[in-house]
C-alpha cells in the first residue's frame, strides 16, 4: 500500500513553541501503516488525528468519536470577556483625562487657587491609594469578576456626586470615590484578563485594558473640547462617565469567572467547565492546563501581608520589579501630561482654553495609535524591547522639550496659578460694596501690640492688606511664538507616543504576569500603592515646581529620570513573552536580582574589560544563551 499523507493547516504548540507552516504534511510510511487494508485507512487517519491532538498540536478540535468539532466560540468568549473588562480601562482613562479640561472651568467658577486646583486633581489619587490598600484583599477573597461588578457601582456613585456638586467639598468627595474605583479597576481587570487568556494571546488581550485607557483619555479630551465653552460644562464632563460604568456592570454578569481563582478556592469542576468554554471545548488541552494550574498553586506558599516582601518564592525580587516599573511609570512625568495638558499648552503659547483643549485631542489620538501598535506586536517583539525603546525616546523628547522651553523662556507669560479676572473682579466688587469683616472693636497686632481701630481706619487697613491687585496681562511676544509652539507640540507628541507603547501598556502587562496566583491581587495592589503615591506627589507639586524652577528645568529633571529607568529595565525586568503564567512563576522562583544583573553584564563588553573581544577562530561561532531571562529583547 502507498504512503498515507495527511495535510493540515497552520498549527502551533502553545507551550513547546512547535510551529508548522501552512499546509504542512505528516507522512505515514509503509512501515507505520504495514498490513493495513483500504478499509482500515479511515481508522488510521482517525487515530493519527487523535495523536496529533495529544501531542499538543493546536489543530481543529476533535471529539472523542473522532469527528472534528465545529465549536469556535471559545476564542469569542475570551475576546468578549476581555473587551467587557477593558471598559473599566475606558473609565480609568476618561476620569483621569476629563479633569484636565474641567479644571479650567472649575478654577473660574469656584475661584480656585493653584493649591486648590492641585487638590481637586490629587483627591482622586488619594482615593486610589485607599483603593490599592484594600483592593487586593477584595480581589483575592471575593474573586476578580465580582470585584469588577461592585466597582462599577462606585464609578456610578462618583459620577453622580461630581455631576451634581454644589460646592468645593463635594468635588473632593466625588474625586475620592472615582480614585478608589480607578485603582480597583487597574488591578482587577488586568488580573482577570491575564487569567482567562491563553499564553500566546495574553499580551494582546491584557493590552486591551491599556487600549481602553487611551480611548478613555481621547474621549475625555473630545468631551473637554465640546463642553469647554458651555456654561457649567464640567457637570456634563463628569456625569457622562456613568454610561460606560453602567454598561460594564451589566455585561460582567454574563461573563465567566477566572478559572485560576476557581481552582484556588477548590472549585475544580467549575474551573474545568469555564476552561472548556474558553478553549473551544478541547478536553485534552483543558485537562493539561487545569493540572498545571493546580500544580502551580500547590507549589506556591501562602503569603501574609509581610510575606510579600520575603525571600520565599523570590517575592522580594518580584516586588522590586513591580515597584520599579510603577515608580518610573509615574516619575517620568506622564501624570502631569494627563492632568495638566491644557495648562501646559497654554503655557507654551496656546492662548485660549479651547485652543489648548483641542491640542490635547492630538495627544489622545497619538496614544491610541501607539497602543494599537503595541497590542498587535507585544507578543511578537517582546516586553523588554518596547520598554527600553520607549523609555529612551521619552528621555530624548523631554530633553528636547526642556531645551525648547529654555530658548523660549520669558516668551510666554501665562501663569497657571494666577487668579482669574472673574474672581479678582468679584473680590473688587465685594470690597466696593463694603462687605468687609468689621466688628465693633476691630483690632490689629503690630509688634505684638494690640491697637483698636475706627471704621475708617479699619477700611483703610483692609484695602491696603487684603484686596487683590488687578491681574497683569500675560506678557506674550509674537516673535518666534509659532516656531516655539510647533517644536514644543512635536516634542510632547513624541513623548506621549513613546509612553503609549512602553510604560503605558507594558507595565500593567508585566505586573499581571510576575506574581503567584494565590497572592496576585495583594501583590499588584501593593505595587499600585507606590504607583498612586508617586502619582500623588508628582501631581501635587508639578505647578509649584514649574513656578519655582521653571518649565525647562522641570522637563530636564524628568528626562534624567527616564535615563535611570532605562538602566533599571535593562538589568531588572525579565522577558515574559510566550510563556504561561505557571512557567513565569517557576523561573522567577529561581532568579535573583544579582544573578540577573550578572547575566546581563556578560553581554556588555564594558562590564568585562579583562576578557577583551573574542578571538575569531576558523570554527568560531556565537551560541545563543539558553537562559530564558537572558533574552535582551
Amino acid at each position: 500500500m502507498g504512503d498515507i499523507r495527511i495535510t493540515f493547516g497552520d498549527v502551533s504548540d502553545s507551550e513547546n513553541e512547535l510551529e508548522f507552516s501552512s499546509d504542512s504534511e505528516v507522512l505515514l510510511s509503509k512501515d507505520s501503516a504495514l498490513n493495513l487494508s483500504d478499509s482500515e485507512d479511515d481508522s488510521a487517519i482517525k487515530s493519527t488525528k487523535i495523536e496529533l491532538q495529544e501531542c499538543h498540536l493546536r489543530s481543529v478540535p476533535v471529539e472523542e468519536d473522532g469527528i472534528p468539532s465545529q465549536n469556535s466560540c471559545g476564542s469569542i468568549h475570551v475576546v468578549f470577556a476581555s473587551i467587557m473588562a477593558s471598559l473599566g480601562g475606558v473609565l480609568f482613562g476618561y476620569d483621569i483625562g476629563i479633569i484636565s479640561g474641567a479644571v479650567l472651568q472649575l478654577r473660574d467658577e469656584f475661584c480656585l487657587s493653584c493649591s486648590f486646583q492641585e487638590m481637586v486633581i490629587s483627591a482622586m489619587l488619594m482615593g486610589a491609594i485607599a483603593g490599592s490598600l484594600i483592593g487586593g484583599f477584595l480581589i483575592d477573597k471575593y474573586g476578580r469578576r465580582l470585584t469588577i461588578i461592585v466597582n462599577t457601582v462606585v464609578f456610578l456613585l462618583g459620577a453622580v456626586v461630581l455631576g451634581l456638586s454644589p460646592n468645593y467639598p463635594s468635588l473632593i468627595v466625588g474625586r475620592l470615590l472615582l480614585g478608589f474605583a480607578v485603582s480597583l479597576s487597574a488591578t482587577g481587570e488586568c488580573i482577570y484578563i491575564s487569567e482567562i487568556a491563553p499564553p500566546k494571546k495574553r499580551g494582546q488581550l491584557v493590552s486591551l485594558n491599556e487600549l481602553g485607557i487611551t480611548l478613555g483619555l481621547l474621549l475625555a479630551y473630545l468631551v473637554n473640547y465640546l463642553f469647554i465653552n458651555v456654561t457649567e460644562g464640567w457637570r456634563y464632563m463628569f456625569g457622562l462617565s456613568a454610561i460606560p460604568a453602567a454598561i460594564q456592570g451589566v455585561g460582567m454578569f454574563f461573563l465567566p469567572k477566572s478559572p485560576r481563582f476557581l481552582a484556588l478556592t477548590g472549585k475544580d469542576a467549575e474551573a474545568e467547565e469555564v476552561l472548556l468554554k474558553l478553549r473551544d471545548g478541547r478536553k485534552m488541552q483543558v485537562h493539561r492546563e487545569l493540572e498545571k494550574i493546580k500544580s502551580s498553586l500547590s507549589n506556591e506558599k501562602e503569603h501574609s501581608g509581610l510575606g510579600l516582601l520575603s525571600s520565599s518564592d523570590n517575592m522580594r525580587g518580584r516586588m522590586f520589579i513591580g515597584a520599579g516599573l510603577v515608580f518610573f511609570q509615574q516619575c517620568t512625568g506622564q501624570p502631569n501630561v494627563l492632568y495638566y495638558a491644557p495648562t501646559i499648552f497654554e503655557g507654551i503659547g496656546f492662548e485660549s482654553d479651547s485652543a489648548a483643549t483641542l491640542a490635547t485631542v492630538g495627544l489622545g489620538c497619538v496614544k491610541v495609535v501607539m497602543t494599537v501598535i503595541t497590542l498587535c506586536c507585544v507578543d511578537k517583539w517582546g516586553r523588554r524591547r518596547f520598554l527600553l525603546t520607549g523609555a529612551t525616546l521619552m528621555g530624548v523628547s523631554l530633553l528636547l522639550l526642556g531645551i525648547i522651553s529654555h530658548l523660549n523662556d520669558h516668551v510666554y507669560g501665562s501663569n497657571p496659578c494666577q487668579e482669574s479676572v472673574q474672581c479678582t473682579q468679584a473680590a473688587t466688587d465685594l470690597t466696593n460694596n463694603f462687605t468687609i469683616p468689621y466688628s465693633t472693636t476691630p483690632q490689629v497686632f503690630i509688634a505684638n501690640e494690640s491697637y483698636t481701630l475706627s471704621e475708617a481706619e479699619w477700611l483703610s487697613y483692609y484695602m491696603d492688606n487684603y484686596t487683590a491687585a488687578p491681574p497683569e496681562e500675560p506678557h506674550v511676544h509674537i516673535h518666534g511664538s509659532t516656531l516655539g509652539k510647533i517644536a514644543a507640540f512635536t516634542s510632547l507628541m513624541l513623548y506621549v507616543a513613546a509612553f503609549g507603547f512602553s510604560f503605558g501598556p507594558v507595565s500593567w502587562l508585566i505586573l499581571s504576569e510576575i506574581f503567584p496566583a494565590s497572592v496576585r491581587g495583594r501583590a499588584i495592589s501593593l505595587a499600585t500603592v507606590l504607583n498612586w503615591g508617586t502619582n500623588l506627589v508628582v501631581s501635587l507639586t508639578f505647578l509649584n515646581i514649574i513656578e519655582n524652577i521653571g518649565v525647562s528645568w522641570t522637563f530636564v529633571m524628568f528626562s534624567v529620570v527616564c535615563a535611570v529607568s532605562v538602566i533599571f529595565i535593562f538589568f531588572a525586568v525579565p522577558e515574559t513573552r510566550g510563556k504561561s503564567l505557571e512557567q513565569i512563576s517557576k523561573e522567577l522562583n529561581n532568579r535573583s536580582l544579582k544573578s540577573g544583573i550578572r547575566a546581563y553584564c556578560k553581554r556588555l563588553h564594558c562590564c568585562n574589560p579583562l576578557t577583551g573581544s573574542p578571538i575569531k577562530l576558523p570554527n568560531y561561532h556565537r551560541v545563543q544563551s539558553t537562559d530564558s531571562f537572558n533574552e535582551i529583547s
